[in-house]
Parts: structure tokens; sequence; C-alpha cells
């Protein structure tokens, strides 16, 4: 493929290709071939420097002779080139330049320049709508001739050296007249400026004297998310929308207890047993039957038993304390817990139980394994206990009746309320139901249709609610009374109060997927922010109240800003730009500061500026505003300019996405951990794998997270998990929208194309209760995550494509790596430990909705029927180069200490057997149109 000048200024063998050349270009010439010839130079690199017309010590150098016939020649590290005339002078460079080329681009990516902030973009030159490994130049570079001069041209040289930075082919020649995808004029003009004059189509102007100057400047300016000033105006010009107070309500009620004694104050007859049902600590429970005592002393007996997990607390409170002597075996009958058009599943009354087996075995000594639970369709009792195969104690918890938000699907939550008994018969049932329940059908029944009345809500407009909220957010304040009880088992807690923010916030979600579906016939999916704030109070006699409040959506949808002309002053410095913002004009100041931050978490702005492995980029604005960087992390890069395609090229590149859900709290610093122990410790890895990192891809949920944890520090804290739309922003990636957070991976793959693309998130790690869903997780997920299944698990997928029997095998092979990894670690012992207790409660009885795919010492889901399907799955997308696509998921929702660095340690293992397979991949290159390109997807 190479002339003598190409295989020597660029080593095949060598991962670093720049042009170490001192092009002596005598003043007098001004040859336009030589422009192709440094597009060529800039093909040929990943690299590059803005020295070839300076003496800088450079391996080689070009020198220029008149002579009576035009040839080069190679003596020593000098090039010279002889020639007639300055026209044979450029014909022969132009010849140079595509000498082994072919102008075939029928697999490379669509670039096109609908602004002048296209030129230098995030990801090289020009905009793109999707990635790719190969990117095709086809540019037209028009001299004015009568302008033209030594000093403008190196300047053009420049131009096209970076250009072709970028490309992995170009048409040649470059300086023609025939027709290009872009067109670049350079003519004569009054004032320094430059031009979109149509799509695809730039003019830069001046004077002959101060054109060299502006295109110097435009030839070395940087986009600004590589710190550079080209597109900073167009990223300020992005609003964060300022949320004012739309709608808010306040309600109060009394409490459940009081509610229960007003009740029973009503009852005719009271010479009885009392059941009773509230949900309360034991401790206040204890003080409530007293009270009940005295203020009905007709009542024979009281017993107060808990409205929330009835079952586990009644176990351990009566049945198990009643027994006299020392047992050994415990089996739990419980009644199918599935109904017609109900959400709960068969297992639903053994759920309520968990963790009841191991806090028998703290409390009696009994093994966990001699707590047993049956199933029965027939039995007419919700609970049957056997102690040593003697049935000791049956139970009916008191249930209501729930219709679900979708208006089709109905709940049956345990609730408030009592039974009376008079010889053993009841006499009267009544549920006054919990605090819980009917601050909840307020919420649901009454308030959210009012609220949804004063929405201004376009059924025309199929991005609302999609690409753009209804809203920007509810605010859910409530307090009552209830039962927030930690459990001597792991990171388990009891709390009613969590299970309704669960409650309020996945089905508020689920309340507006139901009315897209009815209004428009599609969900909305980016409704807009749920923040339950719920508050926990001791008196169980206080009123219960709220404050609903809901935010306005203000900020139009999505609309793009252009750059029509940049203005550059007397010394070609940039100036400013003629911007169009949707159909407005503005004409704005070029050199400005972002306006935006990046959050100050892990210390991501200070901690790594200084090391040179790593690159941080500013890649897109979240939803509140928060700027999102992505890290590069290669070898050190020796120069300002580099194609991350061609890097990728030369070594295998892995991206590792973390921080989605920020409520799963390990992933950021496991990847931070990971990528300072390959720097300082494992710098060797380097010179094989480049690793692309975006630390905190959600830091508006990172946001919310901080904020809710400072009053419940250890709740799960769903909504911090998606979006602060309540949007799962992976679903609309690649589409223009407000979500910044969702151009992250794709202005990733655009840059880099990896080959392997790591996705860290997090599970759970303790009981996971919505009551007013069918008690488990709600409906939205195919699986259960009622339980953690694991410590640490893996999801692998891949296309049903041409490339499948590849990807399968590369999946396989990284499911062995990891499994052996873990092998004889504690991982693996807690994989064992939490596989046997989802097993127990979950799959045994619905395996179908509690799956597991296990390993010897991981579970590694690789059906096609768990793993996600949309179509911004990046292997999914793009079959024909990703080789990997692998999900961690590790039990971290909102955990500290040794819990957090247990996690953060399983991932980085997880991770590290991935990185030591992609290592051991070869980089295999076959020949295309001319050029060695690597072999997609890698076989590992």
């Amino acid at each position: 493929m190479n002339t003598t000048i190409y295989s020597s200024l660029f080593n095949k063998d060598q991962l670093l290709k720049k042009p170490s050349l001192y092009i002596d270009l005598p003043t007098h010439l001004a040859p336009l071939g030589l422009i192709d010839f440094c597009v060529r130079l800039g093909l040929e690199s990943n690299e590059i420097d803005f020295d070839l017309f300076e003496s800088a010590n450079q391996n080689y150098s070009m020198i220029f002779y008149p002579h009576h016939t035009t040839y080069m020649m190679k003596k020593n590290a000098t090039f010279i080139v002889y020639y007639e005339t300055e026209e044979t002078l450029s014909d022969l460079l132009r010849d140079l330049a595509s000498e082994g080329t072919t102008n075939s681009n029928e697999t490379a990516s669509s670039t096109y320049y609908n602004s002048l902030c296209h030129l230098w973009s995030a990801y090289g030159t020009g905009e793109k709508d999707e990635a790719h490994p190969l990117q095709h130049l086809s540019v037209q570079i028009n001299v004015q001739q009568d302008i033209k001069s030594h000093a403008m041209l190196k300047e053009i040289c420049y131009l096209g050296l970076r250009l072709g930075l970028y490309a992995t082919s170009v048409s040649f020649p470059v300086v023609t007249q025939d027709e290009r995808h872009l067109a670049i004029a350079i003519k004569h003009g009054t004032k320094n400026r430059m031009e979109l004059v149509d799509r695809n189509t730039i003019h830069i102007s001046g004077t002959k004297e101060s054109l060299p100057t502006t295109l110097h400047s435009i030839a070395k300016e940087k986009h600004f998310s590589e710190g550079g000033l080209l597109g900073i105006w167009e990223f300020n010009e992005k609003q964060v929308n300022e949320a004012q107070l739309l709608y808010e309500e306040s309600w109060q009620d009394q409490s459940e207890a009081s509610y229960i004694i007003s009740a029973l104050q009503e009852e005719k007859e009271l010479i009885v047993d009392a059941e009773i049902y509230m949900t309360a600590s034991k401790d206040n429970r204890d003080r409530y039957g007293l009270d009940l005592s005295k203020k009905f002393p007709k009542l024979k007996s009281i017993k107060v038993r808990s409205a929330f997990k009835t079952g586990l607390y009644w176990v351990l409170e009566e049945v198990l304390p009643s027994v006299q002597s020392p047992f050994t075996q415990v089996k739990i009958i419980c009644k199918d817990g599935s109904k017609k058009k109900g959400l709960e599943q068969r297992n639903r009354w053994i759920m309520e139980l968990y963790p009841i087996d191991e806090l028998i075995e703290l409390q009696y000594g009994v093994p966990k394994e001699n707590v047993q639970f049956e199933i029965s369709s027939i039995q007419q009792h919700v609970y049957s206990v056997y102690v040593d195969d003697l049935l000791v104690a049956v139970l009916n918890p008191l249930i209501s009746e729930l219709d679900y938000v979708d208006n089709n699907k109905k709940t049956y939550p345990t609730t408030a309320g009592y039974r009376l008994f008079k010889d053993a018969d009841i006499i009267q049932e009544k549920a006054v139901l919990s605090d819980r329940e009917r601050f909840y059908k307020y919420y649901i029944n009454d308030y959210l249709p009012r609220m949804e009345k004063k929405l201004s809500i376009d059924k025309s407009n199929v991005n609302q609610g999609q690409l753009f909220p209804l809203f920007d957010r509810i605010e859910i304040d409530f307090t009552s009374s209830g039962i927030e009880k930690e459990l001597p088992v792991k990171q388990e807690a009891n709390s009613s109060f969590e299970a309704l923010y669960e409650d309020l916030y996945f089905n508020t979600l689920d309340y507006f997927v139901t009315l897209g579906n009815q209004m428009v016939n599609r969900p909305f999916k980016a409704p807009g922010g749920v923040i339950p704030y719920i508050h926990r109070q001791e008196d169980i006699y206080e009123p219960i109240y709220s404050f609903v409040r809901v935010y306005q959506w203000h900020e139009k949808e999505y609309t793009d800003c252009i750059t029509k002309r940049i203005v550059f002053d007397e010394n070609g410095q940039f100036d400013r730009a003629d911007i169009y913002v949707g159909t407005t004009h503005k004409v704005v100041t070029v050199k400005q500061q972002l306006k935006n931050k990046i959050i100050d978490a892990y210390q991501l702005t200070s901690k790594y500026k200084n090391f040179p492995e790593v690159k941080i980029n500013y890649a897109d604005l979240s939803y509140k505003g928060n700027l999102i960087p992505f890290f590069e992390v290669t070898e050190p890069i020796t120069s300002e300019y580099f194609s991350g395609l061609k890097k990728s090229n030369e070594k295998h590149t892995i991206i590792f996405e973390a921080g989605h859900h920020p409520n799963e709290v390990s992933s950021t610093p496991a990847i931070l951990e990971l990528m300072e122990d390959i720097i300082l410790q494992q710098p060797e890895l380097l010179k094989k794998i480049n690793f692309i990192v975006i630390p905190l891809a959600n830091p508006d949920g990172y946001e919310i997270m901080k904020m809710l944890t400072k009053e419940h520090p250890k709740w799960k804290h769903h909504a911090a998990r998606y979006n602060a739309v309540g949007l799962e922003f992976a679903h609309v990636k690649f589409q223009k929208s407000v979500f910044g957070e969702a151009n992250i991976l794709p202005i990733v793959l655009k840059k880099w194309a990896p080959d392997v693309v790591i996705d860290d998130h997090g599970i759970p790690a303790r009981e996971w209760v919505q009551p007013f869903a069918g008690y488990a997780c709600p409906p939205i997920f195919p699986v259960s995550y009622t339980l953690p299944s694991a410590k640490i698990y893996g999801i692998g997928r891949y296309a049903d494509s041409e490339t499948k029997e590849i990807q399968a095998k590369n999946l396989e092979q990284i499911a062995e790596k990891v499994n052996a990894i873990f092998e004889g670690t504690t991982f693996a012992q807690d994989n064992a430990y939490w596989r046997d207790r989802y097993y127990k409660y979950g799959t045994k009885w619905e395996p179908q909705k509690y799956p597991i795919e296990e390993m010897a010492n991981i579970n590694f889901y690789r059906s096609m029927e768990v793993t996600p399907t949309y179509s911004s799955v990046s292997i999914l997308r793009y079959p024909q180069w990703v080789a990997l696509d692998i999900i961690s998921e590790v039990a971290d929702e909102i955990v500290y200490d040794e819990e957090l660095n247990s996690c953060i340690q399983a991932h980085k293992l997880f991770n590290q057997a991935i990185i030591q397979a992609t290592v051991s991949a070869p980089v295999n290159k076959k020949n295309k149109n001319g050029w060695p390109i690597k072999q997609r997807p890698i076989e590992i």
C-alpha cells in the first residue's frame, strides 16, 4: 500500500502512527498538491502535531530543488523532491497522496455538516447519526488562485492534515473540481469569516494577508468537549428547566389507630375477643393494646397484630413463643397467593414471611434448612404452621382489595382493622385501611386525576412524555407512624415507610404509562420526576398528613442550535458567531466559559486531570444542567490531536459505563478504583487496550440520591434510579431529546467504536416490598428483584445476525472466565448463599419470574429471554463490530462501609476477568480497499 515515503514515516507494526516529518518548503512555492499530500499524512496517522513546516528534530525531512524533471528520491532520512514547475510539483504530490488508495466508501459512516461547529466535532470531523469503525472523507478544497500564498498554503495543509486524521479512507484528490460530500472554499473577502452557505458547504474568506492566521485558528481549534472553544457557544444555549409550582394539594386524615377506636365505639357487641391489625412496632402495638383495654373494658381479650408483613410477626411473636418444648423443624403451608386478575404471584404469602427461616435460626437455633414452605391451592387459611409435624396455629391476615393503576389488574395488600370473635366465631370483620393505603388511594384516585387536568398535553406531539416530560416533578411529602426496624440478617430491614415510597414511585410511573396508552395510544415513559419524601412520626394517634406538589415543565422540546457564520478579529482569532436556535437568530460572543459544571462527586474534576494517561471529555449536559464527563484512559497520547477510531484499529477498546442508576452505589467508585489500579499498577495493559470510562452517567439521579439519603440513609431510593423525570434514558439513546445523559454512550461509540461494552449496575441488597403492586417488585420488570439472586451476576446478549456465532462464543468464553476468576472467593460463597435464598422463596414456586442461570461460582444470564432487547443496546445496534455487551449486577442499592467495599471489589474482579480475556484476543487485520482494517467483531 505505502510508497517509500509512507512506509518510512509509518511503521505498520507500531501502535503510534504520527508523521515525524519536516517539510522545508521554499517561500516562493505554494503547490496545491501539497494539501492532498498532507491529507494523506493525516490518513496514515492516529496522532498529529502541527509541526510539518517547523524544524523540530523530526526523524525525516523533505526538501525541494528545481530540476528539468519532476520526481522524488530518498537519501538517508531526507526525501528530495525535484520539480520542473510548481504545477508539475503539485501533480507529483497529488499522485503521491493517492497512491495505493481506492475511493470506495461503501461501509464507512456518513457524516454531514449542518453547523460550522461540526467541522471539529466531539468525535473528530462531521456530525453523524450512527457509530461505525470506519469513516470516509470526501472533501473538495477549492482555493481562489489570486489569493494563494505560501503562508496560506501551509495553514490549508494543516487543515487537510487534521481532516485526514479522522478518516479511515479518503476520496483523492481533495483539491479538485469534482463534486465531493463536503466542499470547503477559501476565497477573498473584506472580513475574516467562516460561513456555512449550505449543508456541507463551508466558505472561508478574508484578505490574502489575514487568511493565514484565520486558517491557523480554524485548523487548530478543538471542540469544547476536548477543552477547546468550538461549539461552546452552542452548548451554552442549552436551557435547563427552571421549574415553577403548577399545582399543590394538602391532605390530612385520622391515623389508623384512631380509626380503629372510632369503629370499635360504634360496635354494639363488645363482650368479645378482639383481633386488631395495625401498622406499628411491637412496642407501639403493646401500648395500643393497653389503651384499648382501658377504653373497652368489656373486651374479653385483645391481640394487636402487625398489618405489615403480618405472617412474619405473627409467627415470631405469637406462634413459636407458644411452643412449650424445644423443636427441630418448622413447616409453614401458605395459601396460593395468585388470584384471577391479581398481580400477586403464587409465592406472595411466602415472600411476606421473609427472612423468617434465618430469624428462627438466630432465635431458636433451628437450622434455616429445617424451616420449610409449601404452597396449597386448597387450604382455606393463608398460613398453617406445623412444628415437628404438629399443626400449632393458622391465620388469615386482614386483606383489602385495590385496583392497580393500569385499570385492569388488582392487588390485595394486608391492611388495618379488626375482627371480633364470639365463642371462636367471627361476628364482625372491619377493614379501616392502613394509613399508607388511605393516603395511597387518595393520591392515585383523587390527586393524580386532578393534577392530570392541569397539564398541557398535546395529543398530536409524539415526543411529549417520550423525549421531553409532561411535568418537571411531583414532590410527595407524607407523614405517619409505622414500622421501621432493622433485622439481624445481612442488610435486611422491615419498613412500611419504604414500602409506600416504592409504591408511590413506581406506580406513579405506571399510572402515566396507562394514561399515555389511553390518551395517545403510546405510553408516557418520561412523565416527570417522582420524589417521595416520607417522614416518620412516633405517636400513633397523631393525624397523618401530606403535601403533594407538581412543578411545571417550561422548556420547549429539543431544538437544534446551528452556527451559520463565525467572524474572526483582525488577528485571525475567533470573535463572534451568528447562530440560529430554531428560527431565532442571535449574534453571540465566541470566547465563553462553559456555564455548567461537573457535580462535585468522587473528585471527578480534580483527581484525574494530572494523569497523563487520562483525557477528560465534556460530553453533554444532563436534564438538570450537570456536565457529564467521560475519561479516555490510554497510553499517554503525545499529541493534542488524535483519532479514537484509529486507536481502536490498533488496539482493542473497552468502554465502561457506571452510575447509570445512581442508587446502585458501587459502580462509580469501582470503575474509578479499577482505572487507578490499571494506571498505577498495571500500566502494561494500556499497551494493549484502550479504556473509555463514563464514571457517572446519571448525575441528576446522583443528586436525588444524595438528597434522599439524608433522611433515610439505608433505603433503596429507586427515585434516584432513573433520570430526573423518571425515564430509563437508555431507551432514548440515539434520539434527539432534552436528556443529554442519553447522548453520552452514543458519543463514545461514535468516537471510539469500542469492541467491548460493559455496563456496571446493581440490584437491591435486601428485600424489595410493594404491597400495592402485588407485594413483589412492580410489573414493569419482567423478572423479580424482590430478593437479591446473587452478590454479583452477569448478563450478556448478542444479536440474531450473521455475527451471532462469534458473539455467542465470545459470551461463553467470558462467562467461563468470570466464573473461573470468582472460584474460591468470598463472592462465590455469597453467590451460593443468595442463590439458595432466591430459590427457596422464589424460583421454586415461580421459575419464570425468578430465573436462575447458574454456573459454579456465579449466575450468568445468556438466555435471550432474560436480556434487554431495546434497539439502543450496543451489540444489537452494531452487531457487525461490537464483540461483547455485558452487564454486571451487584447487590449494592444503598450500602455502606464494608458492604460497599465488598461490592466495589466484586465489580472490579468481574471487570478484570473481561479485561484479561480481551487482552488475550489478537488484533487481526485484513486489507480493505487498500487499508489494513481490524477484523470485527473480534474473537475472544
